[in-house]
């Protein structure tokens, strides 16, 4: 079972991160160069390089989580490079990625912010704007690198503005909705620098089914096979 210390009075990670890290687990390869952008507690590479070998990297702003990171990493045995930085502000020198993977900040000004600076930079928008996030991950992919991350269903014409915008393009995209009766609340998506491919829509995933998780997110939180212990 994998480790996950996290904060008694900061962000924590949800289901949101669980299903982005089972969505990109299907396109990462062996030994490629990967990216964490908003590391957070550090779940989700780790996650990732304990299931498929990596050479991973991960950023973090927030000195808090970053530590925490660098601590998750440390007794679950992944090896990283764990980055305390800004991801807009920081310079990967000659450093390209062949993936780069994010569960970043979506929550816009319009709703109500919370007063505890850890959750504040964690989720809303505007300490990591998407149009920014994306030139400076255009930067650093490969030629045919690949993004894959979650974002709010709402803010979809936005996302998609902006990754043509760098030619980089939506090639999977996959809905997740609270059950079959209510509106999508996020999306995982995966798109691709320079590709020409045509959009794919996956199936759906419901997060519920009469009330009780799906069978699909109870398998996918077996898989993750996570202990969350706050700290």
């Amino acid at each position: 079972m994998t480790q996950i210390y996290q904060p008694k009075n900061g962000y924590c990670y949800n289901s949101d991160t669980l299903f982005l890290y089972d969505f990109a687990l299907k396109f990462l390869k062996k030994d490629s160069y990967v990216l964490d952008v908003g590391a957070g507690c550090g779940i989700l590479g780790i996650l990732c390089a304990r299931d498929i070998s990596i050479s991973l990297s991960s950023i973090e702003k927030n000195k808090n989580a970053f530590l925490l990171c660098a601590n998750n990493f440390r007794i679950n045995k992944i090896s990283a490079n764990c980055i305390l930085g800004d991801f807009l502000e920081y310079d990967f020198l000659e450093s390209r990625f062949d993936f780069i993977i994010s569960n970043p900040p979506f929550y816009h000004s319009n709703v109500i912010k919370s007063e505890n600076e850890w959750i504040y930079m964690a989720r809303y928008s505007e300490n990591l704007p998407l149009l920014s996030m994306i030139e400076k991950i255009n930067s650093i992919l490969k030629p045919n690198g690949e993004f894959v991350f979650c974002y709010d269903s709402k803010a979809l014409c936005d996302v998609l503005t902006s990754l043509k915008r760098y030619k980089i393009n939506p090639i999977e995209i996959r809905f997740v909705y609270p059950s079959s009766s209510k509106d999508s609340t996020i999306f995982l998506c995966r798109a691709k620098k320079n590709s020409k491919s045509q959009s794919k829509i996956l199936p759906p995933l419901f997060t519920h089914d009469n009330g009780e998780f799906s069978m699909e997110v109870k398998e996918i939180y077996k898989k993750a096979n996570t202990w969350s212990i706050k700290c």
